[in-house]
């Protein structure tokens, strides 16, 4: 796997209320219902050029699912709940297309991709994610230090949360 320029994990909000500057759990009502764009930019902008939308994939029927880049023209897109214990939530269908679950995402850890599980025991576990200005996602306040890195089956997905640039993904 090959590292590829430090991003930035954005959301956007397909709500119309305004969203507070920084998101706490303990204090603030979370986001629903907005997807996750990746940009390499952690300012508000109008280029999307280098904008990338992202989807949940499957690699090979595992379990828990990735979160992959995908291009124009894709023919719908997930929509994402913040949690207020710090974890995204989304359905999705489950490996070879068969059921619709519930989605969690799994604690972030350095080094590892951002990973999400429908297992029940895994989804009552506290995540650490949160938001920044109001459309940056976070690890324990941090909205530096997400990356795309080559995949399984070619696909490009975020991962590596804090590692030095100069690691190599995966």
């Amino acid at each position: 796997m090959h590292p590829s320029a430090t991003l930035l994990v954005t959301l956007l909000a397909t709500i119309t209320t305004a969203l507070p500057t920084t998101y706490n759990t303990t204090t603030s009502n979370p986001p629903t219902n907005f997807v996750l764009l990746t940009t390499p930019s952690p300012v508000e902008n109008t280029n999307t050029s280098s904008v990338s939308a992202t989807s949940l994939f499957d690699p090979l029927a595992n379990p828990t699912y990735l979160l992959r880049l995908i291009g124009p023209g894709y023919g719908s897109l997930p929509r994402f709940n913040l949690t207020t214990d710090g974890k995204l939530e989304t359905e999705a269908s489950g490996p070879h297309g068969v059921g619709d679950f519930e989605y969690n995402s799994t604690r972030v850890r350095a080094g590892e991709d951002l990973m999400f599980s429908s297992d029940a025991e895994e989804g009552k576990a506290k995540g650490n994610l949160g938001l920044k200005d109001g459309f940056l996602l976070t690890v324990g306040g941090e909205a530096v230090g997400w990356k795309v890195c080559d995949g399984d089956l070619g696909q490009r997905v975020v991962s590596d949360f804090l590692v030095l640039p100069s690691s190599l993904c995966g």
